[in-house]
């Protein structure tokens, strides 16, 4: 697979600008024990690719935070907190969301966000109802590039890191996939189960309706083995690649795509480059801005030329998962 010279995976999938937009909820359903799947309408939207993300405000947009109170405190008397952001936890800054699918409809966009309540922000998402509206900033980011025409996508996603697989999953174009998924038991697995599995086979089959639907057959894992291979879904990988793509001709055409908890991702890289496979992996860092404005994103990749700028002498460099990402290679990441 052809590399550029920047460290980054620089796909731009349209010049049109990001902006900030008004979504309405046209859905928000439980997947899961901890998971739910938020379908965001628009009347209109940017051009979207595989790997790319939007930064959501999690609180509501309709109430003037801004407001100054003065409160009176008699010391005889519990405080009265009044303002809303003193009552309960409050979203103060917007939070990064992988998109996990979008669908062009007559009316206007669907954009669909797959998410598990850890905080304030994602609580309240949880907690949205049909018509409710959502402020979301996007397209950010770059994108995955596709494997050769005859090549083969193996899609590795662990937790909240599966939902980019599916929208790369959409958009292969042609070219053949696996989805490798994995979770720490069944009931955290944030999608439709088509059929049962059980044992230690890494066989793919059609037994995930968000991936088979696309032509896509999926090896799933959980660490207790309550569905499909028991143990991690590296493991998995691992197995796949020394049984059923063995050959170096074959791993030549391949490109093994991830995102997921850190540790996960760091060993998909070690496995791809021991077998001299091309990874792309897509990052999760925690973004203020999105834009690269605040600078709270910034991850460790390797330099193409020691001797250029910035860092000069040193083999080394910081970049930007927002914008120089969030989609790098493995062999450029140091973790």
């Amino acid at each position: 697979m052809p590399h550029t010279s920047s460290p980054a995976l620089v796909t731009h999938p349209t010049k049109a600008k990001r902006g900030q937009f008004t979504a309405r909820v046209l859905a928000n359903r439980s997947l899961c024990r901890e998971h739910f799947g938020l379908v965001l309408g628009l009347d209109d939207f940017p051009l979207t690719r595989p790997g790319q993300f939007i930064q959501i405000s999690g609180r509501n947009g309709s109430i003037d935070y801004s407001v100054e109170t003065e409160i009176d405190w008699a010391m005889d008397r519990p405080l009265n907190l009044g303002t809303a952001e003193l009552q309960s936890p409050l979203a103060l800054l917007r939070r990064p969301f992988s998109l996990a699918g979008r669908c062009d409809v007559e009316s206007g966009v669907e954009l669909e966000i797959i998410h598990r309540v850890v905080g304030a922000a994602t609580d309240w998402m949880s907690r949205l109802s049909v018509g409710d509206g959502v402020d979301i900033l996007g397209p950010l980011g770059n994108s995955f590039e596709l494997p050769p025409a005859d090549g083969v996508a193996l899609m590795v996603g662990g937790g909240v890191g599966i939902p980019p697989m599916m929208y790369l999953a959409g958009h292969l174009e042609g070219r053949r996939g696996v989805a490798f998924a994995g979770a720490l038991t069944r009931d955290l697995l944030p999608f439709t189960l088509d059929l049962d599995a059980s044992g230690d086979s890494v066989v793919p089959i059609a037994s995930v309706r968000e991936f088979s639907r696309h032509g896509v057959p999926a090896v799933i894992t959980t660490d207790d083995g309550s569905y499909g291979f028991r143990g991690f879904v590296t493991q998995a990988l691992e197995q796949y690649l020394d049984q059923q793509l063995a050959d170096a001709g074959a791993r030549e055409l391949a490109v093994i795509y991830t995102c997921g908890p850190e540790p996960m991702m760091k060993r998909v890289a070690e496995i791809a480059g021991d077998r001299h496979i091309a990874c792309q992996i897509a990052v999760e860092r925690a973004m203020a801005c999105g834009m690269g404005t605040c600078q709270s994103c910034c991850i460790r990749v390797r330099k193409p030329d020691p001797s250029k700028v910035p860092l000069p002498g040193q083999d080394w460099c910081y970049r930007l998962a927002c914008t120089d990402g969030p989609v790098f290679r493995g062999s450029d990441l140091l973790w």
